[in-house]
């Protein structure tokens, strides 16, 4: 059995796991919201990946630690250390100081002294659209930065992003997903795009020779070995990068350890058909390596803090925030 632990909003990610739909067999899998699991009395023996990690508050991080500890202990497999995970900002800082990526990132309480323009302005924690479009002069950048705060956003947690992309094709944009899953890393699919901010994906734009092109780079599993590094970087086992070719190199936008896993379904082209095949059977036999036989219940060694948690939301009946 493998469980996911996820924020509570965000356990529809892995649905498809659960519900068998995602194409090929897969192992007994669960999805746990970390605010039960944070005032559970027992657990079963099995894989627990955690996940959402950004979406925590520091003291739901150090919870998440402590039960990664704990469940370690017990001799459970657990993926994505929550007390070594790098979420996207740090990642990106440590990408761009160590060569990795060209573009730079800053939080904007702090600033950042001469940005590469253009720029753009995101949430740390959201992998939803950026917060504006290209920023091409510090004007535009200050005016925008004025306009949120405006608007009642507050600064904490907004990043400064320096631009880094190019057009696969005049008009097309492109991005990749590779995920990691234990020791093994899979080319997923590419996402195709009419702008630099390639996100969900526009119909009718890939032809034949683009469905063939991502096809190829799934079946050679093309950015398995160029993507690792950044995954040992960020320590993250479980979580799908999103990247692209720029001047051909692979750049990393995030890693986001909760990806969401729709269920299958038809393709519009019979080569994407294929490539989906591949994509999700190599997933597929991942999950099974890092599978453990179900049995339990085990009892776990709490740490003081998550016993004072449990102690303080038993007896308040809400989810305690110190």
């Amino acid at each position: 059995m493998i469980v996911f632990l996820a924020v509570r909003h965000h356990l529809y990610t892995v649905d498809s796991l659960c519900s068998q739909k995602y194409g090929p067999a897969l192992p007994v899998v669960r999805a746990m919201a970390y605010e039960t699991a944070f005032i559970a009395q027992a657990f079963h023996r099995a894989t627990y990946i955690f996940t959402d990690i950004e979406r925590l508050t520091n003291w739901e991080r150090m919870l998440a630690a402590d039960l990664y500890r704990a469940l370690r202990d017990a001799g459970c497999r657990c993926l994505n250390d929550p007390a070594r995970v790098l979420t996207r900002y740090p990642l990106l800082r440590r990408l761009h100081r160590e060569g990795r990526n060209p573009f730079n990132v800053w939080r904007l309480e702090d600033g950042l002294d001469n940005p590469n323009f253009p720029v753009f302005l995101r949430h740390e924690a959201d992998h939803g659209h950026p917060l504006t479009g290209l920023l091409e002069t510090p004007t535009a950048l200050a005016a925008a930065q004025s306009s949120l705060e405006a608007s009642g956003l507050p600064l904490a947690g907004l990043l400064g992003v320096e631009f880094c992309a190019a057009p696969f094709a005049p008009g097309i944009w492109t991005k990749f997903g590779t995920f990691r899953i234990g020791e093994t890393l899979s080319t997923d699919h590419a996402v195709i795009e009419d702008n630099w901010c390639v996100k969900y994906g526009v119909d009718g734009l890939a032809t034949p020779e683009i469905f063939q092109w991502e096809y190829d780079h799934v079946a050679a599993n093309s950015f398995a070995q160029p993507l690792r590094p950044a995954f040992e970087l960020a320590a993250i086992e479980y979580g799908r990068a999103d990247h692209t070719t720029v001047n051909g190199r692979e750049v990393v936008f995030e890693i986001n350890t909760n990806p969401h896993l729709v269920a299958l379904s038809p393709q519009k082209s019979p080569v994407r058909d294929a490539m989906v095949q591949i994509a999700r059977a190599r997933y597929s036999a991942a999950l099974w390596e890092i599978d453990t036989e179900p049995r339990g219940p085990i009892k776990l060694q709490l740490s003081e803090r998550a016993a004072y948690h449990r102690s303080r939301t038993t007896r308040m009946g809400t989810h305690y925030r110190p």
